[in-house]
């Protein structure tokens, strides 16, 4: 009797474990030091979101080595309930983004797109959260840092689109004039409107008496490049060109678009200013 009892007991403990041990795909964005040799680290997981776990061995065992900041890949995890904790097991490493620690900038707009995603919970859809932003770090390790800023503007752009807040770009949201007619003057500008989130004409603008509403002017041409992020596969829209004029627009307005669509400032933002 006894010895199916303890069969018993152990058939349950096993199933127990079984049931709160699971795996995820993850991103580690943050670690901080836990008492004398464990560490407490921030992981944006693939179907959760955001997860914070305990990473338990000294600054020698392998498992520290391999969690470390921006490292991506599959994360073996053991959640314990009763103690209201997550615990690392194991860390299958496929990406490193080792020139994040070696370039400043790089950096700065990696935290930022992890901030998003802790301030915003993901914009309600952990997997779509998770495929963007690992698209933008993966593409952010082989780009240069030109490269990478015009990158972040194209991933805020994006980002924007999942929180279902990414103004209307492809016509003047008064009068319905496509901003792709190519009879438009080249040099004809645009300007947001923050009470109703769109674009209006420079025709409609001109004839508009609310003009403290209107607080970015962008050429035409930069915005058809937002035009152009929103309708093209990622690979076609990396290949568009912008100049320094539109570059300096885009980032002034997608950096107000999303502090404002996050409903707060982003500290990676106020402290990056001249970084990123």
């Amino acid at each position: 009797m006894n010895y199916y009892y303890s069969d018993f007991i152990r058939k349950n403990q096993y199933y127990s474990y079984m049931n709160r041990s699971y795996s995820d795909s993850a991103t580690v964005i943050s670690l901080k030091p836990l008492g004398e040799n464990n560490q407490s680290v921030t992981l944006l997981t693939k179907s959760k979101g955001i997860v914070y776990a305990t990473l338990y061995g000294g600054p020698k065992s392998r498992l520290r080595s391999l969690v470390s900041q921006w490292h991506s890949g599959t994360i073996f995890l053991y959640d314990n309930p009763e103690k209201n904790q997550i615990k690392i097991s194991d860390f299958d490493v496929k990406n490193y983004h080792v020139s994040f620690g070696q370039n400043l900038f790089k950096n700065y707009a990696a935290s930022l797109a992890c901030e998003l995603a802790i301030k915003t919970r993901c914009a309600g859809s952990p997997e779509n959260c998770w495929h963007l932003i690992n698209g933008f770090l993966d593409g952010l390790e082989l780009a240069n840092e030109e490269q990478g800023k015009v990158g972040l503007i194209r991933f805020l752009w994006r980002f924007l689109a999942l929180l279902g807040l990414q103004p209307e770009v492809h016509c003047c949201a008064h009068c319905g004039k496509s901003f792709l007619e190519p009879l438009l003057p080249p040099d004809s500008k645009t300007y947001y409107n923050i009470m109703e989130n769109s674009f209006i004409c420079s025709d409609c603008f001109s004839q508009d008496n609310a003009g403290h509403n209107f607080v970015f002017s962008l050429e035409l041409s930069a915005l058809r490049y937002l035009t152009g992020i929103t309708v093209l596969e990622p690979a076609e829209a990396r290949k568009l060109k912008i100049d320094r004029q539109e570059y300096n627009q885009l980032k002034e307005l997608v950096f107000f678009l999303i502090e404002n669509a996050a409903g707060t400032k982003l500290n990676t933002i106020e402290i990056g200013v001249g970084i990123l």
